[in-house]
C-alpha cells in the first residue's frame, strides 16, 4: 500500500488534484483518481485541495504502538516546526507527553539541521564556483530524482537533518528505534529508504488524534533553551544558521513552481556560484500541506518558530544567537540517483486524433482553460495517450456534447419548449414552437415572452416560487388550444413552458358537443312535434266520442218512441 492513499468511492471528478499536482503523477480511470507512485514526490497538495477529503498519508501510529509494545526503546526525533503546531509550548512540554505515550526520549531534528549546515559550509569550501542546492527537503531530493536528473550532480550529497540526526542518535542508543514527528508527508518516505536508521514516521496531525485517544495533554511552558538551528522550517532559515563565505552568493528559494523553475537553471549552469536554500512548500515547512489543511496563519507560524529559536527578541537579526554546538557522526554522505521513468511520446499524428475524438478541430478550439487539471489541451491529449486521463475530463468538450444531446432532444421533440429568464426574456425555443407561433428563433431569443404568449403565468411562476404548474390555455392571436406545463429552476432562474398542442382534440370535442346540441334540438322537435299531434288526435277523438254520444243517445231516443207506440 502506498504513502498516500485515495478514496475512490466518493471521487467527484473535479480533477483539483491534478491542476495542484506539480508533475501531475495522478492518473484518472473510470472517473477515479489514484496516484502513480513512480512519478509521485509527495508533496502532498493534493491532500490540501480535495473537496472530498479523500487523499491522505499512510498513518504510522500503529507501527509506533507495535514498536512500544514490543518492549523497544524508541526515541522520537521532533521537527522545529513543532513550536509552530502547537502553539508556541517548548520542547520540554512536548517531551513529556511524548514520554506519556510511552516513548523512552525525545530530541529535536533541529541537532541534526545543525550538522548538515556544518557539513554545507564544508561543501562550499571546496565548491570552487559551482552552484550547490540543499537536500534537506526531501520532496525537493525525490523532484530532482524522478524529474530533473540533470540537477542531481548540483544537489548537496549531504543527509538531511532527520537522517543525520537519526545517525546521533544511534551513537549513544544504538538498538533504538528512532521515529520522526513533524508536518511533512514525504518524511514517511523517507523512513522507508533509509529504514536502517529510521523506523517510521508521524505527521503532527496524527500524533495529536494518538494524545486526544490516550488523554495526553501538553502544558505550554517557556523554553530557557534557544537554537539557531531552529530556523529550518522556515523559508531562509538554513541561510540564516550558516557562516556565509566571501564568494558565495546565497539563495532562498521556495514553492513548487519556483523550486522546478530554479532546478533547470541550475542545470543550466545560470546559477553558478551560488549556495540555493530549496523548500517545496511555499514558506517551507510551515506553509506545507499539514498547516495549509488547518489554516494555519504563515505569518504567525514563522514568528513562533523564531521566537523558539531566538526567544524574546525574535524580531532581531540573529547575529550571535546561540547554537548546538555538536560532533558530526559517521555516514552524512548521500548518494542521489537517477530515477527518471521515460514515457513514450505521442506523434503529432496520435495527439491530433486524440484532439478529433475530443472534439477540437483546429488551435480555435483549442482553449487550454485547465479545468481539467492539465496546463493546456496538448498536455491533456498526451495524459490521454499515456493512460493518465480520459477524454471525458475535458469539461468544455463535455459540456459541449451535453448541451448538442439536449439540443436535439428539444428540437425533436413534438412538443413546443420555451425558455424565459428573470427577466422574461426568451433564452431558448425549439423547432415545434417555432412553428406553432410561426417564427424563426433569431426573432425571439432575448426578445420579451409577452410577443409570443401572455407572460402572466411566468410571472406567476418565479414570484409564488412553485416548482411547478399545470394548465390550459387558448391563444386567440393563433387559435390555438394548448396544454401547458410550467417549470421553474430557481438555481439557474429559468422557466421552462412545456406546451402540448390540443387544438385538434379540442376541436373535435367542440364539433362533437355541437352536434350533441343539435340532436339534442332535434328530439325536441319531435317530442314537440309528436305531443302536439297527441293533441290533435285526442281533439279529433274527443269529438268523435261526442258526436257518437250524441248519435247514440238519439237512437235510443228512437227506440224508446217506437216502443210506447206499439
Amino acid at each position: 500500500m502506498g504513502i498516500l492513499q485515495f478514496e475512490s468511492v466518493n471521487c467527484r471528478d473535479c480533477c483539483k488534484c491534478i491542476g495542484v499536482c506539480p508533475v501531475k503523477s495522478i492518473e484518472v480511470k473510470n472517473h477515479q483518481a489514484m496516484v502513480v507512485e513512480r512519478d509521485c514526490i509527495l508533496c502532498g497538495n493534493c491532500t490540501v485541495v480535495c473537496p472530498q477529503h479523500l487523499k491522505h498519508g499512510q498513518s504510522g501510529v500503529g507501527r509506533v504502538q507495535g514498536l512500544l509494545a514490543e518492549g523497544r526503546t524508541v526515541i522520537a526525533s521532533v521537527a522545529p516546526s513543532y513550536a509552530a503546531w502547537f502553539a508556541g509550548c517548548g520542547f520540554g512540554a512536548l517531551r513529556r507527553a511524548l514520554l506519556q505515550l510511552g516513548f523512552s526520549d525525545a530530541a529535536e531534528t533541529a541537532a541534526g539541521a545543525y550538522i548538515v549546515k556544518t557539513e554545507y559550509e564544508e561543501l562550499l569550501r571546496r565548491a570552487n564556483g559551482r552552484a550547490i542546492v540543499s537536500s534537506c527537503c526531501p520532496t525537493v531530493n525525490a523532484y530532482v530524482q524522478k524529474h530533473c536528473p540533470e540537477a542531481l550532480p548540483f544537489l548537496a550529497p549531504v543527509v538531511t537533518p532527520l537522517q543525520a540526526h537519526a545517525r546521533l542518535l544511534h551513537e549513544s542508543s544504538p538498538d533504538a528505534a528512532v521515529v520522526f514527528i513533524g508536518p511533512c508527508l514525504s518524511k514517511k518516505d523517507e523512513c522507508l529508504r533509509d529504514s536502517a536508521h529510521l523506523a517510521c514516521a508521524l505527521t503532527f496531525d496524527e500524533l495529536e488524534e494518538w494524545m486526544r485517544e490516550r488523554g495526553v495533554s501538553i502544558e505550554p511552558e517557556a523554553d530557557g533553551a534557544h537554537y539557531l538551528s531552529r530556523f529550518f522550517p522556515v523559508s531562509g532559515g538554513i541561510l540564516k544558521t550558516m557562516s556565509h563565505q566571501n564568494g558565495v552568493r546565497y539563495l532562498a528559494v521556495d514553492g513548487p513552481e519556483n523550486c522546478m523553475a530554479t532546478l533547470r537553471d541550475v542545470a543550466a549552469g545560470k546559477l553558478g556560484g551560488c549556495f540555493v536554500e530549496m523548500s517545496f512548500c511555499t514558506g517551507g515547512c510551515i506553509g506545507g500541506p499539514a498547516f495549509r489543511s488547518r489554516g494555519s496563519s504563515l505569518a504567525v507560524s514563522g514568528l513562533r518558530v523564531a521566537e523558539d529559536a531566538l526567544g524574546s527578541d525574535a524580531g532581531e537579526v540573529p547575529g550571535a544567537a546561540p547554537d548546538f554546538d555538536l560532533p558530526a557522526p559517521a555516514g552524512l554522505t548521500a548518494a542521489f540517483r537517477d530515477e527518471q521513468v521515460c514515457y513514450g511520446m505521442p506523434t503529432e499524428a496520435q495527439i491530433a486524433a486524440i484532439f478529433k475524438k475530443m472534439g477540437k478541430e483546429g488551435p480555435a478550439d483549442e482553449l487550454n482553460c485547465g479545468m481539467c487539471g492539465y496546463p493546456s489541451c496538448r498536455d491533456k491529449a498526451i495524459a490521454v495517450h499515456m493512460g493518465r486521463a480520459e477524454i471525458t475530463m475535458c469539461m468544455p468538450y463535455m459540456k459541449k456534447r451535453a448541451e448538442s444531446f439536449s439540443d436535439k432532444i428539444i428540437n425533436i421533440t413534438p412538443n413546443a419548449i420555451v425558455a424565459v429568464d428573470l427577466y422574461l426574456n426568451v433564452q431558448q425555443i425549439n423547432a415545434a414552437a417555432c412553428e406553432l407561433v410561426s417564427v424563426a428563433p433569431a426573432d425571439v431569443l432575448g426578445q420579451p415572452v409577452s410577443r409570443l404568449m401572455d407572460e402572466f403565468d411566468f410571472v406567476d411562476m418565479i414570484s409564488s416560487g412553485r416548482q411547478s404548474a399545470q394548465k390550459y390555455a387558448f391563444l386567440a392571436e393563433y387559435n390555438l388550444y394548448l396544454q401547458q406545463s410550467f417549470h421553474y429552476d430557481q438555481s439557474s432562474g429559468i422557466v421552462i413552458c412545456i406546451m402540448k398542442n390540443i387544438t385538434r382534440e379540442k376541436q373535435k370535442q367542440n364539433r362533437l358537443k355541437q352536434h350533441k346540441t343539435q340532436v339534442a334540438s332535434m328530439a325536441d322537435d319531435i317530442v314537440e312535434r309528436q305531443l302536439h299531434l297527441v293533441h290533435e288526435i285526442a281533439s279529433l277523438l274527443g269529438e268523435s266520442a261526442a258526436e257518437t254520444k250524441i248519435a247514440v243517445s238519439e237512437l235510443k231516443e228512437a227506440v224508446m218512441l217506437e216502443n210506447e207506440e206499439q
